[in-house]
């Protein structure tokens, strides 16, 4: 996290209200109500946005949560409104709205609270219940699918799997607070193989559009070497290609695209079709059906007038 000081810490090393105005037109950022940082306006937004976020909290003593600490955790939240701060305190009423500071009032025991940073945070458990109860159900279900992803080939820094009987237990401890019915809704609906907020949601569409439902992550070997397939309906396979696939560097790019040639060139002579497609179609309405019904029809999985 990038140095910041309250306008109190400031005052107290000596510097006038003077002063500090005309740092915060030039050399520091405001990043929240009576906080600054250095003023760095190259920085990528993500870190702009985090910023904010940790210095909003040193303004509120409430616990930041919902979608900011979804934001902190790195826990998928579909379009995002970055206008307002979240934060809950543990109280069953009077919760506020001001100073682009959301607070929400609800219970919200010790053991649901965690460090991140140097920041107080809704845990990784409760972030995801609070991100379902308060955005919906496709919001829910890319949360439930992100905190419950067990890797298929874990790193050192990948945090642990959280199971569902935690989740569950976590969500009947609000169950008399508005939206458990809709998070209930999304922790049945979800996996522990999404390995993408795309891939949530692609799910997510095939579902309300009435799709035949694929099995996840199927393996497939095809000439000795071994393939997972996102979504997997037989002669049918369906990709999510999401950027973080072909890497940053041109030289990445360009390997990440030969290979996905090349596997397609081997699920092809295997006679299983491949459907691929990006966020555009996600973010179309109807897009990801109007994609995947002409092969869906080819491979005989659903009627060619559908």
């Amino acid at each position: 996290m990038g140095e910041m000081w309250t306008r109190r810490q400031l005052r107290a090393m000596g510097w006038s209200d003077t002063r500090i105005a005309r740092a915060a037109e030039q050399e520091f950022e405001r990043l929240a109500h009576g906080v600054y940082g250095v003023r760095d306006d190259g920085a990528p937004q993500w870190v702009r946005d985090r910023d904010r976020v940790r210095a909003a909290a040193l303004t509120c003593e409430a616990v930041v949560s919902h979608e900011s600490a979804a934001f902190l955790h790195g826990i998928p939240f579909l379009r995002p409104d970055r206008r307002y701060v979240h934060f809950t305190i543990d109280r069953t009423s009077g919760g506020w709205k001001r100073r682009k500071q959301y607070v929400h009032a609800r219970p919200l025991p010790a053991d649901q609270v965690a460090i991140l940073d140097g920041v107080r945070v809704t845990s990784r458990c409760r972030t995801a219940v609070d991100v379902a109860m308060s955005g919906g159900l496709e919001r829910g279900v890319c949360a439930f699918d992100a905190v419950r992803l067990v890797p298929r080939f874990p790193q050192p820094r990948d945090p642990e799997p959280i199971p569902l009987a935690e989740l569950q237990e976590c969500l009947e401890s609000l169950a008399r607070c508005r939206g458990a019915a809709t998070a209930r809704r999304a922790l049945e609906l979800s996996v522990e193989c999404s390995e993408s907020a795309g891939e949530s949601l692609s799910r997510m569409q095939m579902l309300t559009a009435g799709l035949p439902m694929p099995h996840l992550q199927t393996p497939h070997v095809l000439q000795d070497e071994l393939f997972y397939a996102d979504f997997d309906w037989g002669r049918v396979t369906g990709e999510f290609d999401g950027r973080a696939k072909y890497g940053d560097e041109p030289e990445e790019i360009d390997a990440a695209l030969a290979e996905e040639k090349r596997r397609h060139e081997l699920f092809a002579v295997a006679g299983i079709e491949v459907v691929r497609w990006r966020w555009r179609v996600l973010n179309t309405t109807g897009g990801l059906r109007r994609l995947l019904l002409p092969a869906l029809a080819r491979g005989g999985l659903i009627e060619a007038s559908a």
